[in-house]
């Protein structure tokens, strides 16, 4: 006698390989999105970074000048928040919005300047650090802090 259908074992064999099959492309679609939203805190990091520095560099040099007097020292200075009001603002937000997937997170800027042989002023240099940790899962609790360094000089044009 022939016969002409499967038998519910088959069934269910065939499902259980389907399901097995599927497991690892699912592992990978986590992975995928996991990795698409780390890789989305460094970019945006990275924008905000050179945000912050544009906006310090539209701040006229001669501010600068007055609001740090041992400027001219060679120090370096922390920017004071003043000088990047609108970013510093979009980089809270940034912090705020991604407090579920963010721990120990931070911003430091620094400036500092850089004298000619008539002791001149001739470019500030700024540098940005935007840094955070991801929150991490069970079989990982402790990520490595992640960060995003940026850096440019700001030049005197009155300088000779």
């Amino acid at each position: 006698m022939k016969r002409l259908g499967v038998t519910l074992l088959e069934i269910v064999i065939a499902a259980a390989i389907l399901a097995i099959a599927f497991i690892p492309i699912l592992r990978l679609v986590d992975f995928g999105a996991v990795s698409t939203t780390k890789v989305g805190h460094v970019a945006k990091a990275a924008r905000l970074a050179q945000e912050l520095i544009e906006e310090c560099k539209h701040v006229p040099f001669k501010v600068y000048q007055r609001h740090y007097s041992d400027l001219a020292s060679g120090n370096s200075f922390d920017i004071h928040p003043q000088f990047y009001k609108e970013t510093g603002k979009s980089i809270e937000s940034f912090f705020n919005d991604s407090k579920d997937f963010l721990k120990d997170y931070g911003c430091k800027a620094f400036l500092k300047a850089k004298k000619n042989d008539l002791e001149q002023i001739v470019e500030v240099w700024f540098e940005v650090e935007i840094f955070w940790r991801e929150r991490g899962n069970k079989d990982n609790p402790d990520s490595p802090l992640r960060s995003v360094k940026c850096g440019n000089a700001y030049y005197n044009s009155e300088a000779i």
